[in-house]
């Protein structure tokens, strides 16, 4: 398994602009930015974007070059410690093996950390604690499994986006559990889904079966939305 850590002013970049401009499972990440940089690039399109962010990012990373490229050096040592430890305990939870055997974490300096399940690439936000990435990867890992192999499953399928969304999202609360000790702190989700990740936890405790978990919550959120 490989996985690399990289900084890449083009990705970093997309994520500042997508981030600003959109409103994802009840958070206006824009908010979360200096109201002069967002007014650059909200409502603008990822090109007008462009011509701001990558001289202002270019200066970030000139001012900030020592530590930005520590915190590449440090998570790239973490992973390469952790993280086949934490890939057999993923397939062994999720009872499948890896949709892929390599994936790209691109450092990003605005405080989002999307995914790409594609091409199997994880943001990690270089203004957290670098001990921290390995908690947030694990987290859209379990994304993309739970999309790669049960996006197809019949329970699954009979559910809208915005139901997938929130059992997507909701299914991370067993990071809490099996993979606590890989975590620098709560996976906490977010607030919109609290009522179906205490469901969740609450059958997971009882089963420690994914399979069974999927089903159950497929059930559980057409119930709630």
């Amino acid at each position: 398994m490989k996985i690399q850590i990289k900084q890449d002013i083009n990705k970093d970049a997309w994520n500042w602009w997508d981030g600003t401009n959109k409103i994802s499972h009840g958070v206006n990440w824009g908010e979360r930015i200096d109201l002069d940089i967002r007014k650059q690039i909200k409502n603008k399109t990822h090109e007008q974007s462009l011509a701001f962010l990558i001289p202002y990012l270019e200066n970030y990373y000139k001012e900030n070059k020592e530590k930005l490229d520590k915190v590449v050096n440090e998570a790239q040592l973490l992973f390469d410690d952790k993280v086949d430890e934490c890939l057999e305990l993923m397939t062994k939870i999720t009872k499948h093996p890896m949709y892929r055997q390599d994936f790209t974490c691109f450092l990003t300096t605005f405080p989002r950390c999307p995914y790409n399940i594609k091409n199997g690439y994880v943001w990690l936000c270089a203004l957290w604690p670098t001990k921290c990435y390995l908690g947030t990867f694990l987290h859209e890992l379990l994304h993309f499994q739970f999309i790669h192999y049960y996006y197809d499953n019949p329970e699954v399928k009979k559910l809208t986006n915005i139901q997938f969304e929130y059992l997507k999202e909701s299914l991370t609360v067993i990071l809490n559990y099996d993979f606590k000790k890989y975590l620098c702190q709560t996976d906490s989700g977010y607030e919109i889904h609290q009522d179906l990740r205490k469901k969740l936890a609450d059958f997971w405790i009882k089963t420690q079966d994914f399979d069974k978990l999927v089903s159950f919550g497929a059930k559980e959120v057409q119930l709630l939305i």
